[in-house]
């Protein structure tokens, strides 16, 4: 039997008895993808040699890729009737579309760009919304709760391209063949692992991490000395979009606190954190802010940031009890040095 490919999937969503009029804005989507990843494979060489006296810099490439993103999603979608507008991560503008239109599009073109500078995964991120109102669309009717979303997906430009989408029915995995030049299903109905022994924290931050944070990880590197009764392993990628995909593959929970510290990173809410949320429940796990649940969260402006914490629902269940354990006075903290007599890290 062959491989069933994303046209197909699309096919699906637009058939009878589901919504039929945003499978061309997910069609685009995966386009731009495509380009993008050729892009991505070339690096610096994609660059205009013109434009630059000598080696470009890492930041100019950086730079040169995610504007060439950008451009591969705003072309690819400029005439599609269903489409009412784009939101682009980093920007204030609305690219606006058609006024009849009625779906809204957010985008994170290139999410982990340092990651090129070490020739390491970067991703995209795309949802898509819709929208409440008529006529040419406002800031407004892009600030919804992830309640909301109809579909949600990532991209990932590494060894391989993969898409992880999901339509509301489920989160299916997709793998780019070169060759031919077609998504191909190859992880369909991903299901977060609920017994996986990892989690995923920047361990640079560690003495600004929030106490529910610190008990949480001090517990999983004790092992089986602690608490947890078995082993842990630790990754850390320095991108939210990895971190998700490696969820979905491989369970275990992603932890973005929020710290004390000026330089602290927190998840774009539309562009990042309600997205992955979507495909985490969609996929059996869960997402959430340390007091709610990610996908009810209304986001205020487009800079809206959340703290994000994705996994395994079980993990998540756990972490968000350490977040209100305090405000009922049962946490008494945790004293156990960070890495006690064991190692975060994995090679």
């Amino acid at each position: 039997m062959a491989a069933r490919t994303l046209t197909q999937y699309l096919l699906d969503v637009g058939s009878a008895g589901r919504r039929t009029d945003y499978a061309h804005i997910l069609s685009a989507v995966a386009v731009s993808v495509k380009l993008t990843a050729a892009a991505v494979s070339r690096g610096p060489l994609t660059l205009d040699p013109t434009r630059h006296e000598g080696r470009p810099t890492d930041r100019e490439v950086n730079r040169g890729l995610r504007r060439l993103a950008t451009n591969n999603l705003l072309a690819q979608t400029e005439s599609i009737e269903q489409l009412a507008g784009i939101s682009i991560s980093g920007s204030t503008t609305i690219h606006h579309v058609s006024p009849t239109g009625r779906y809204l599009l957010l985008f994170e073109a290139m999410h982990g760009m340092s990651n090129l500078i070490d020739n390491l995964p970067v991703g995209s991120a795309f949802s898509v919304l819709e929208r409440p109102g008529v006529g040419p669309c406002t800031v407004e009717d892009f600030l919804q709760a992830g309640t909301q979303l109809v579909c949600a997906g990532i991209a990932l430009y590494g060894p391989r391209t993969v898409m992880v989408v999901t339509a509301g029915e489920g989160v299916d995995g997709f793998t780019l063949d070169r060759d031919v030049g077609n998504f191909v299903l190859t992880r369909p109905l991903l299901e977060v692992p609920s017994d996986a022994h990892v989690f995923a924290i920047n361990p640079a931050e560690a003495p600004h991490w929030p106490n529910p944070v610190k008990r949480y990880v001090g517990e999983c590197v004790l092992g089986t000395d602690g608490p947890r009764g078995h082993d842990f392993t630790m990754r850390w990628n320095a991108s939210a979009l990895v971190g998700a995909y490696r969820v979905l593959n491989s369970g275990g929970l992603f932890l973005v606190p929020e710290i004390d510290k000026a330089t602290g990173w927190l998840a774009p809410l539309l562009y990042n954190a309600a997205p992955l949320a979507f495909l985490a429940e969609q996929a059996g796990g869960g997402a959430t802010t340390g007091s709610r649940r990610v996908l009810e969260v209304v986001p205020t402006s487009f800079a809206t940031r959340v703290p994000f914490f994705f996994g395994s629902a079980e993990e998540v269940a756990r972490i968000e009890t350490y977040f209100t354990e305090p405000d009922q006075g049962e946490d008494q903290g945790f004293s156990h040095p960070l890495f006690h007599k064991r190692t975060l890290f994995v090679d």
